[in-house]
């Protein structure tokens, strides 16, 4: 999934329990009208599994922690309708804490998130058998048989049923757009366009841009919106984000999905229904570099991955 903040928002989709219409379903008899676009919470996020229809393969895999990673229950440094602007936060233990342990909230070291075995994990509703056993040490679930592609039908009814829990998802349109790198800079807003979806259903669209990610600040902007086929991010979130650092290769993806979550004994597990694409992100004056030859002499590359 993929470091992008989930903003939780809910948005009651009723569907059809048998496929064909344009409000979606499924033929395999499915019930997925109770699924609605609801994330984990970050403070209470410790894994999930991913349905992801990729660029000529679909792939389902996923892990469960036994905790959270501290450094993903981000800071939110602003809100502006449908979009946050998030930060890591610091953490800094000093000492550093020891291997089998991370820094946590106040700079105290606690017990890193160990991965779980959560039982042999199936995939119902999709073009082939799903079936994922549990693989120790890791227990990094990662189906290995031979999926279609894609592997689910659009409009199609999921559910992932591990012992204990279920989790649902909707066969959504792969999500294209028509270029590969869009325009950002400081004092105006960016639009965002992407392939609508052929039909109704309980999918979001989430766009994150991030301009440092080689740097040190590790801000960005997140926007959870309605699957429309176009979305503009506003000037303040742009202005703020770019006046707070730019490193080299930054970029904006765009992420169809859609998202069920349950509360188990470990914490709150996802399914996310995947498609997504990312582009290059233009910045006025920022020249991203590899290595010194990216650069125009006497300009070197620096850490952060500019020429300067």
């Amino acid at each position: 999934m993929s470091a992008i903040v989930r903003i939780f928002a809910v948005s009651t989709v009723l569907l059809a329990a048998c496929g064909g219409g344009d409000d979606g379903g499924d033929d395999d008899g499915i019930d997925v009208s109770s699924l609605t676009y609801a994330p984990c919470a970050q403070a209470t996020h410790v894994g999930g599994f991913d349905i992801i229809l990729g660029d000529g393969f679909t792939s389902v895999q996923g892990q469960v922690n036994d905790a959270v990673t501290p450094s993903r229950v981000l800071d939110t440094l602003g809100e502006n309708g449908a979009c946050a602007w998030v930060k890591a936060p610091s953490l800094v233990c000093n000492p550093a804490c020891p291997t089998s342990q991370t820094c946590g909230p106040g700079n105290v070291c606690v017990d890193a998130p160990v991965a779980q075995d959560v039982g042999t994990v199936g995939v119902a509703g999709m073009l082939a058998a799903v079936s994922m056993p549990p693989r120790p040490p890791v227990y990094y679930y990662n189906f290995t048989g031979t999926l279609p592609h894609p592997g689910f039908a659009a409009g199609a009814g999921m559910r992932l049923d591990a012992p204990g829990f279920s989790l649902l998802g909707w066969g959504i349109d792969p999500l294209t757009t028509n270029a590969t790198t869009i325009d950002v800079q400081s004092g105006a807003p960016v639009t965002v366009t992407w392939s609508a979806p052929t039909m109704t259903g309980p999918a979001k669209v989430e766009i994150s841009l991030n301009v440092n990610g080689h740097g040190l600040v590790g801000s960005h902007v997140d926007c959870v919106v309605d699957d429309t086929g176009a979305f503009t991010i506003p000037e303040p979130m742009v202005t703020s984000l770019l006046g707070d650092g730019m490193s080299g290769f930054p970029t904006l993806t765009v992420r169809r999905t859609t998202t069920d979550s349950v509360d188990t004994a470990h914490g709150c597990v996802e399914l996310d229904v995947e498609s997504a694409v990312t582009l290059d992100v233009i910045i006025p004056g920022l020249e991203s570099c590899s290595g010194d030859e990216d650069c125009t002499p006497p300009e070197t590359c620096q850490p952060d991955l500019t020429c300067g």
